[in-house]
């Protein structure tokens, strides 16, 4: 299947792909991929680890998700 890159979601096809790599996630929102290093470790957009790749989940790369503004005391 072809990918094709839509402005609300990364679809393959019919199916909206769950998982983004860190570089497909910064071509997504047109950044560089230490920006998307760099909102994952502010907790801006959720990702994890998979071995040695990063993967990101689609649905926090939105405005709301981005322009968050989080709190910055720590729980104890």
């Amino acid at each position: 299947m072809k990918k094709v890159t839509n402005n609300k979601a990364m679809v393959s096809g019919n199916k909206v792909e769950k998982y983004l790599s860190r570089h497909e996630a910064a071509s997504f929102l047109r950044v560089s991929a230490k920006t998307i290093d760099r909102l994952i470790r502010d907790n801006r957009i959720k990702a994890f680890r998979l071995g040695r790749r990063v993967l990101v989940y689609s649905e926090t790369l939105t405005e709301e998700y981005l322009l968050s503004i989080k709190p910055k005391f720590k729980n104890k």
